[in-house]
């Protein structure tokens, strides 16, 4: 029997959730053992075999509702399989469960808004309108799709969670140490978000959350910078396992922050499927430029061509500088991100680093955006003078080696 807590106390939520999950584990645990003994003493003395005997469980499920499922499958000496459910609500024992006629543990898909189409066809006609025919096919073959995250509205499904608390094993908030706690800046559940931008990669089960070091916690005393590899511990993406994460309602089960550090308010997300173009400076853009003379004046200057081109695409909803997004190209505020980024890689294993070195530029166009997150009012997040962050990857599939750089001004 697991006792019952102060439901308004955030660190008794967690302690009890813990304790509760402890005590399914050995429920878990027993009922396993005794089966498959049971299943021993049936099997004939000659000629039988266990592999088509015994028992299993997927693991213990986090609901919405802050119980815990775990559903184990049982199969006898006959071959027939059966199952049988565990639930351990709030503040309450461990018992069998069997599901209301109504119910299903089956989490419908979240829909999102989709302007990929629309966006495709505005950004293609400007791209025809102001670069030479082979330069607008080459731009347009640039293009990637990706999720711009938007401020939920009301009964609108939420994709993401901005600010607000994670959910972590115990002891696991990132810190930075000599420094202090990170700060929780965004989680979102990997399977939604892997069905609505398969493109991206992403692994299709868990949570990614995503932290970051501000000024918040030592008075701006430490900065993580691209520039500063021994700053590389104030940043972090958490890949959290299945039975961690809830994606009925992210904030069911949170994690208090560690002492000396508010968390920053909880804002709701939602997604738009979008299109997205790279900065017409990074490598692959610049590639196009020069495969049909349309370089500039002189570096980081585009043709005017160009530069109409960009001109209009930053008219469009979203493609300034104060977009959160999943995915597609990164909207960078003053040099490439990639190259950010690249600079930090190659400070880590110790490589030299040249703006200017055309190997360098290369490389980095192999880093992928995997989020972007805008200064936004609503959740108290102000980066530097109305930043962004960037996290990117090489890999999507391993999320949790993302590196990371911010720019503002």
């Amino acid at each position: 029997m697991v006792n019952r807590v102060d439901p308004n106390s955030p660190v008794d939520r967690y302690d009890e959730l813990m304790a509760r999950r402890a005590a399914v584990e050995q429920e878990v645990r027993g009922r396993l053992t005794r089966h498959s003994e049971e299943v021993l003493r049936q099997l004939p003395l000659a000629g039988g075999s266990t592999q088509a005997v015994g028992g299993r469980t997927d693991g213990i499920r986090l609901i919405a509702n802050g119980s815990l499922h775990a559903t184990l499958t049982l199969r006898d000496v006959h071959g027939v399989t059966s199952t049988v459910t565990l639930r351990a609500d709030p503040g309450g024992q461990v018992e069998e469960y069997t599901a209301e006629e109504h119910e299903s543990e089956v989490v419908a898909p979240i829909h999102t808004r989709d302007e990929f189409d629309e966006r495709l066809s505005i950004v293609t006609t400007l791209a025809r309108e102001h670069l030479p025919a082979g330069a607008a096919e080459d731009f347009l073959a640039m293009l990637r799709p990706a999720l711009r995250l938007v401020h939920a509205g009301e009964n609108e499904p939420a994709v993401a969670q901005l600010g607000g608390l994670p959910t972590l094993p115990v002891n696991s908030w990132p810190v930075w140490e000599g420094h202090g706690p990170l700060g929780h800046v965004l989680s979102f559940d990997c399977a939604p978000v892997a069905a609505m931008l398969p493109e991206l990669g992403l692994p299709n089960d868990g949570r990614l959350a995503f932290f970051y070091f501000d000024d918040r916690y030592d008075d701006g005393e430490s900065t993580v910078g691209s520039w500063d590899p021994a700053s590389h511990p104030g940043f972090r993406v958490l890949h959290l396992h299945p039975e961690l994460s809830t994606r009925a309602n992210i904030t069911d089960t949170a994690t208090p922050v560690p002492p000396g550090l508010a968390p920053f308010p909880v804002v709701p997300l939602a997604a738009v499927r979008t299109v997205t173009w790279p900065s017409h400076e990074t490598a692959m853009a610049q590639a196009v430029w020069n495969r049909h003379g349309l370089t500039g004046p002189r570096p980081g200057v585009p043709a005017p061509s160009v530069g109409a081109l960009y001109e209009g695409l930053w008219k469009l909803p979203g493609g300034g500088y104060d977009t959160h997004q999943i995915g597609g190209h990164p909207c960078p505020q003053q040099s490439p991100v990639e190259m950010d980024v690249e600079q930090l890689r190659c400070g880590l294993d110790g490589e030299p680093f040249d703006w200017n070195d055309p190997s360098v530029r290369s490389a980095a166009s192999d880093w992928q955006l995997l989020l972007q997150v805008a200064s936004d009012d609503d959740a108290d997040m102000m980066w530097g003078d109305v930043g962004q962050l960037y996290y990117l990857v090489q890999n999507a599939e391993q999320p949790q080696d993302a590196l990371f750089t911010w720019q503002c001004g």
